[in-house]
């Protein structure tokens, strides 16, 4: 159906040859499924699929999430997320993170595709959390084990303290996310390979430990999982398609373009339809 490039050891693969049959398209996703379950983030060169194509190959996968209560969206298209920025409009994703790991449902995986790119710059780096755990010295997987990280909105205080009224934005803000505790290892549900569940822009606490001792965990992984070694990069062209799991992927957002133009299609697939609930 396709050839698969794998582009590092850790993870990223280029798919080739994929073609766009919307009648073969349940055919497809389970190819492009195993595919992610083996690389976890898998890119398409110029894929160049319209908004209806990129809409039917993400609700192949699963369940879409609802309209994007910040971001624009695609005229015609609530559920495809706009994202532009520019000098007038700099992006807040320069920073590793795993998507809403604070809310209930962590999202299973986006679908990103590239409509206008900058010359250069712009790029986007993914790490993988197997590569990290794997990584790990013995006897820290073993300290790990048992250790469970509190999850909040992080980074994005930063959106709501922006206002006239930041003391109540940001109480209100956390009423509505919330916080979600989760392991510090943990498996993957269908690989059950046990990966590092560690996230540096939205975890704000280790449980148990004090706030000394939890800032000083915290600052160990962030530099132990900000390897070259753990990463892909990719340098888009217009038309590229990326998929990845945020399950077992953080990812990097370079925002080194500005004040040039970059607009990105994303669709989120919130829950995996081919794992139970």
């Amino acid at each position: 159906m396709f050839k698969e490039q794998r582009l590092t050891p850790a993870l990223g693969a280029v798919l080739q040859g994929v073609k766009w049959d919307e009648s073969g398209i349940e055919t497809l996703s389970d190819a492009v499924y195993q595919s992610l379950m083996d690389n976890s983030v898998i890119f398409i060169r110029h894929a160049d699929i319209q908004p209806e194509q990129h809409l039917a190959f993400a609700q192949a996968f699963g369940q879409l999430d609802e309209p994007h209560p910040l971001y624009p969206h695609v005229e015609g298209f609530d559920r495809i997320v706009k994202l532009e920025n520019d000098s007038g409009a700099p992006p807040d994703t320069n920073s590793w993170h795993t998507d809403l790991t604070f809310k209930r449902q962590q999202p299973f995986a986006s679908i990103l595709v590239a409509r206008t790119v900058p010359s250069v710059g712009g790029d986007t780096l993914w790490s993988s959390l197997y590569a990290a755990y794997d990584r790990l010295p013995e006897g820290m997987k073993t300290d790990l084990r048992g250790l469970e990280a509190i999850h909040d909105m992080g980074d994005f205080r930063n959106t709501f303290a922006d206002n006239s009224d930041p003391d109540q934005s940001l109480n209100d803000a956390v009423s509505r996310f919330g916080h979600r505790v989760r392991p510090l290892i943990d498996h993957h549900p269908v690989t059950q390979r046990p990966f590092l569940n560690f996230n540096e822009a939205f975890v704000t606490h280790i449980k148990g430990l004090t706030t000394n001792e939890a800032n000083s965990l915290k600052t160990w992984l962030a530099n132990h999982m900000n390897r070259p070694e753990l990463q892909v990069r990719w340098r888009w062209q217009a038309g590229d398609l990326a998929m990845w799991d945020n399950r077992v992927t953080m990812h990097y957002a370079v925002a080194d373009y500005l004040p040039a133009y970059r607009c990105m299609n994303r669709v989120t697939v919130v829950h995996d339809r081919r794992v139970p609930n």
